[in-house]
C-alpha cells in the first residue's frame, strides 16, 4: 500500500472521529435548563433546545460544535470546518418520548436520526481500497492527495443516509426549580452517533 493511500484513510478516519465526539460534546454544552411554568414543559425545553440549536444548524452553533484544535485538523485537510460539520449533521432529527418525573429527578426517551460514523468509515475505507487497487492517486503529489481526500470525504459524507437510532434515555435533576440534563448522556449520544 502506498503512503497516499495511508494518508488518504488515516485523515479521513480520524476527521469523522473529530465530528463525532464534537457533536456529543455539544449536546452537553448546550443543555441549558428550561424555564416553561410546568416541570414537563421545563423538561421538554431543556431537552429540545440543544438538539434544536444542533438541527437548525445556525452558524455559531455549528462553529461551537467543534473544538479549535478540529477545526484545525478538518482545515488543514482542505475542508472547510463549517461544510464539513453541515454535511454531516444533514437529515439530524429527533423526537421526545414521554416525560417520566418521580419527584426530583425525571426521564425522557429521546431518538434521535442522524447520519453515522461507522458507515462513513466503511465508505472511506472502501474508496481508499478503490484507489489503492487502481492506482488511480499512486503518482499524485502531497497536495493532489489531499485535494483528493477532502473531496472525496465531503463527498462521501453528503451521500450518508441518516439513521433512525434507538432511543437515548436522558436523565435530568431538579434542582431549585430547574431543570439539568445529567452530563452521562455524551456517552449514549455519542453511541448513536458511531452507529
Amino acid at each position: 500500500m502506498n503512503s497516499n493511500t495511508l494518508d488518504f484513510k488515516s485523515i479521513s478516519v480520524r476527521v469523522a472521529c473529530v465530528a463525532v465526539i464534537a457533536i456529543a460534546t455539544g449536546f452537553l454544552l448546550f443543555a441549558l435548563t428550561g424555564c416553561g411554568p410546568s416541570n414537563e414543559e421545563r423538561i421538554e425545553q431543556a431537552i429540545s433546545q440543544p438538539l434544536e440549536a444542533i438541527k437548525a444548524k445556525d452558524e455559531a452553533t455549528l462553529a461551537s460544535l467543534l473544538s479549535d484544535d478540529a477545526k484545525q485538523q478538518i482545515s488543514d485537510i482542505g475542508i472547510d470546518p463549517l461544510t464539513y460539520i453541515s454535511a454531516f449533521l444533514d437529515g439530524y432529527d429527533y423526537a421526545l418520548g414521554p416525560i417520566d418525573i418521580n419527584k426530583d429527578t425525571a426521564t425522557v426517551d429521546v431518538t434521535i436520526t442522524c447520519k453515522t460514523t461507522d458507515s462513513i468509515f466503511t465508505a472511506l475505507e472502501q474508496k481508499a481500497k478503490e484507489d489503492f487497487e487502481s492506482g488511480a492517486s499512486a503518482n499524485n503529489t502531497e497536495e493532489q492527495t489531499k485535494s483528493e481526500v477532502a473531496e472525496n470525504t465531503l463527498a462521501i459524507i453528503n451521500a450518508a443516509a441518516p439513521v433512525k437510532r434507538d432511543p437515548i434515555t436522558v436523565t435530568l435533576h431538579k434542582i431549585d426549580k430547574t431543570w439539568s440534563i445529567d452530563p452521562d448522556i455524551n456517552g449514549a449520544v455519542l453511541k448513536a452517533l458511531q452507529g
